[in-house]
C-alpha cells in the first residue's frame, strides 16, 4: 500500500527530478526495512478474529463519538485510545488483552474519518473489517516502527472507498 501511495505522487510529479529522486531513495529505504525487519510467526485464528472486532469497536466507537456527539475526531480518537490502554491492566498475563490497544486504536484511526467521505455507518463498519483484516495479515511486519496503524487505516478508508465506488 505504501508503493500503491508513492506511485500516485511519483505520477502526479513527473517534472519534478529532485521530487522523483526523493520516491526512489524513499521506496529504496522501504524495501530494505520490509526485507531486514524481524518477524515472528504465530498463528491464533481466534485471537486474529478478536483483533478483527476489537478494530471495528474501536472505529464505530470513534465515529459515534466524532459524528454523531460531535466532540471531533482527535477527541474521540484520544478518548477511545485512552479507553483501550487501560484494557491490558484487567489480567496482566493475558497475551489477548495486551493486543487489545494496537487493534481498538488502530479502529480509532478508521473512525477519526469525515463524514463527507464516509457517510454512514456501515461504511465505518466495512472499514473497519478491512483494517482488522489488514493488522492481521501485517502484525508480524514492521513491529516497533511508527505509522504502522496509521497506514493500515488509510489503506482500510482507500480500500472500502473503492470497493463501494466500483459497486455503486
Amino acid at each position: 500500500m505504501q508503493f500503491a501511495f508513492l506511485l500516485a505522487i511519483f505520477f502526479d510529479k513527473m517534472n519534478a527530478p529532485l521530487v522523483l529522486l526523493f520516491l526512489g531513495i524513499i521506496s529504496v529505504l522501504i524495501s530494505l526495512a520490509y526485507f531486514k525487519a524481524p518477524r515472528e510467526e504465530e498463528r491464533y485464528f481466534i485471537k486474529d478474529l478478536y483483533l478483527i472486532l476489537f478494530a471495528v469497536t474501536g472505529a464505530v466507537s470513534t465515529f459515534f463519538i466524532n459524528i454523531e456527539l460531535q466532540f471531533g475526531p482527535v477527541i474521540a480518537a484520544g478518548f477511545i485510545g485512552t479507553l483501550a490502554s487501560f484494557v491490558p491492566s484487567m489480567n496482566r498475563k493475558s497475551k489477548l488483552l495486551k493486543e487489545v490497544p494496537p487493534a481498538v486504536y488502530c479502529g480509532a484511526f478508521v473512525g477519526m474519518t469525515s463524514a463527507s467521505v464516509a457517510p454512514d455507518l456501515k461504511f465505518i463498519l466495512f472499514a473497519g473489517f478491512i483494517a482488522g483484516s489488514i493488522l492481521i495479515l501485517s502484525k508480524n511486519i514492521f513491529n516497533g516502527f511508527g505509522g504502522k496503524l496509521g497506514t493500515i487505516a488509510f489503506s482500510s478508508i482507500a480500500i472500502s472507498s473503492i470497493i463501494l465506488y466500483t459497486l455503486t
